[in-house]
């Protein structure tokens, strides 16, 4: 383990050059003694000299000429000043890593990056405070790490799963910590190994916020399930009550009603009904070992910014029933690209009831096609897909005619490598002319982002836009969902003990068990997370169905616009802003492997509701019509 820099590197140069010297000197020297011997021999006898030997051998054959007897003591004499610099040097080197060393261990508040992978490299750009910042990896040869050395960064030279590594840099003063290696499971470890280091350390050095990368979906869905349950105890606030409520209403029930039941028991009943009616879940800040941990996917976030700033009916907006399917077309396909897939699936629902068609041409288009039958076959009702296996280069414009292809809505390029996307959008633009907009994100490459690009091309870093600590350790790109979960769940509460409890209660019925979604956010599991995440997207795409937010620049701040609300008024308008909300819900259901059921079924993964809107009963529409109703006070949540 070592500080990286290019000093270190030249300072052992001085070294290299005086065994040169010597050599050559020896060399000479030895040749001049020796001429018949063999080379290597002569090469032999000069390298004695840095262990001080040889030189009683310059005078086997006698005294030698002034000329070559100085050219044998200069070698001599160098080999001597060799191992003397090197190993003040090696010392100074030493000391010079120690004091950098306790630099890291002492600051406070900084940041700690593990990795440097284009994630890493791109948060470490974006890094406000650089002298703030410190990067740990093993293969320091990248030639950025020179540029943001530059700009203050401390980089250690060292493997991040090494225990002892982190223990070295004083991990408890640091404000957050980030794994960025190229492996979830590398990831986890360092994770579990910057908690086992502050298992034993006192609350205020333990507030260090922790991050990590983990590309697979189903990883990370069952990593935060498993840290769920060490979480999900009693001391949950709204849990608490929650049980309290269900627990004393059954007790009430069984005495009769409130009228009946002892005086001990309403009271607990109303003490708890008091705190459920005043709860503020955003005011429920849990800690555990688990609780400041932030599990996160790049893919995923990648995605939701290209969906979010060029969605596709920014490009032709659907704002009648007679408006023809939204038509998408994926060149290329990627991890990023498989998550903007589902978002498509998600939320390109529109007011003309029609499903949209999206249409992917890749080299791997047939596996993709696939894992669609085989784990979201139910889209298919939601959605026209179509999987076409071939290079995106070798397309023509007969063959698109063929498949419906043109024109298109949007092109997304999807590859996952940087050329491909230049040639993929290259060919897209040959086909299809400027007309048809191109979405064509880079991964490491910033040469075409420099430039203006032409006409509906539209380019950029893609990491450079979502690797930025702040969004992923305060949720900021979450925080308009979680407040849409906060206000919910405020109402969901209310509802269930009025609605469902009270009304159990005198009406001589079971008591209902509360809802397995009333719970604070960073106790939902990815499902309900996700859900309450398509409601804040498909608000705009709503929004722009009404003919309003036709600003780019307000889809992420949809509440700063001058949006008239007056199509509220209107019931057959609400009714089918409701279907589409209805349509996004089941898309969201189907993504995460729901059937349509007699009834809800959490083990069977089956609900009832999973059925056009027109076949809902007017209970289950109110719903979907009451989110419609209050939209502008969800736009308006902060």
């Amino acid at each position: 383990m070592r500080d990286n820099s290019s000093e270190h590197g030249r300072q052992f140069f001085i070294p290299i050059v005086l065994t040169i010297i010597t050599i050559v000197l020896g060399l000479i020297s030895f040749q001049a003694v020796f001429p018949d011997y063999p080379f290597f021999r002569k090469l032999y006898y000069t390298l004695q000299l840095f262990t001080m030997e040889s030189g009683d051998r310059f005078y086997e054959n006698g005294s030698q000429s002034l000329p070559v007897t100085i050219i044998f003591n200069l070698a001599r004499f160098f080999a001597v000043a060799t191992l003397v610099v090197t190993i003040v040097l090696a010392i100074l080197s030493v000391l010079r890593y120690k004091y950098f060393l306790s630099r890291v261990r002492f600051m406070k508040d900084h940041t700690i990056l593990c990795g440097l992978g284009g994630v890493a490299e791109a948060m470490a750009w974006n890094f406000p405070e650089k002298k703030k910042l410190v990067i740990i990896e093993k293969d320091t040869s990248d030639e950025n790490l020179a540029g943001l050395k530059k700009e203050g960064v401390k980089i250690i030279e060292a493997n991040a799963l090494n225990f002892s590594v982190l223990n070295t840099i004083g991990i408890e003063h640091a404000r957050a910590l980030v794994a960025l290696t190229g492996d979830d499971f590398d990831n986890l470890t360092i994770i579990n190994n910057v908690l086992e280091l502050l298992k034993d350390k006192g609350p205020d050095e333990n507030n260090v916020s922790l991050s990590a990368n983990i590309d697979s979906r189903n990883l990370k869905t069952a990593i935060t399930e498993e840290w769920k349950k060490e979480r999900d105890k009693p001391d949950c606030e709204l849990k608490k009550n929650l049980a309290v409520i269900c627990e004393s209403a059954i007790l009430i029930r069984s005495q009769g009603d409130f009228n009946s039941a002892s005086p001990e028991l309403t009271e607990k009943y109303k003490d708890a009904k008091e705190k459920l009616m005043r709860y503020n879940p955003a005011g429920e800040d849990f800690k555990s070992s688990k609780g400041n941990i932030k599990l996160f996917n790049i893919n995923q976030l990648a995605a939701r910014y290209i969906f979010r700033t060029y969605p596709p009916d920014r490009f032709r907006p659907i704002t009648g029933t007679n408006d023809h399917p939204m038509n998408i077309l994926f060149l290329g396909f990627s991890k990023i690209g498989e998550e903007l897939f589902k978002l498509c699936v998600q939320n390109c629902h529109y007011i003309n009831r029609k499903n949209s068609r999206i249409t992917l041409i890749s080299l791997d288009a047939d596996d993709f096609r696939k894992r669609i039958n085989s784990i979201y076959k139910n889209i298919y009702d939601l959605i026209d897909f179509q999987a076409v296996n071939k290079n995106p280069h070798h397309l023509t414009v007969k063959y698109l005619i063929e498949l419906k292809l043109m024109p298109v809505d949007v092109i997304y390029i999807c590859s996952g490598e940087d050329h491909y996307q230049a040639s993929y959008s290259s060919r897209a633009r040959e086909l299809y002319g400027e007309e048809i907009p191109v979405i064509r994100p880079f991964y490491r490459n910033n040469t075409w982002n420099r430039t203006s690009p032409p006409r509906n091309l539209f380019t950029f870093n893609i990491l450079s836009k979502v690797a930025k600590l702040d969004d992923i350790i305060n949720e900021c790109l979450d925080r308009k969902a979680i407040s849409v979960h906060h206000r919910w769940l405020k109402l969901a509460i209310s509802d269930y003990i009025t609605n469902k409890v009270e009304f159990a209660i005198n009406s001589k019925k079971n008591i209902p068990e509360p809802k397995p979604t009333l719970l604070p956010w960073h106790l939902l599991n990815e499902e309900i997370r996700d859900d309450n995440r398509s409601v804040v997207e498909h608000i705009n795409v709503k929004l722009r169905s009404m003919g309003q937010l036709t600003d780019p620049a307000m889809y992420d701040t949809p509440e700063k616009a001058s949006i008239d609300y007056s199509f509220l008024l209107n019931s057959a308008t609400v009714e089918q802003l409701a279907e589409m909300e209805h349509r996004r819900w089941m898309a969201t259901k189907y993504l995460y492997g729901w059937d349509p059921g007699p009834k809800r079924d959490q083990f069977l993964r089956e609900h009832e509701s999973l059925v056009d809107f027109s076949l809902l009963d007017p209970d289950t529409k109110i719903y979907d019509i009451d989110q419609i109703i209050h939209i502008r006070e969800i736009v308006e949540l902060k």
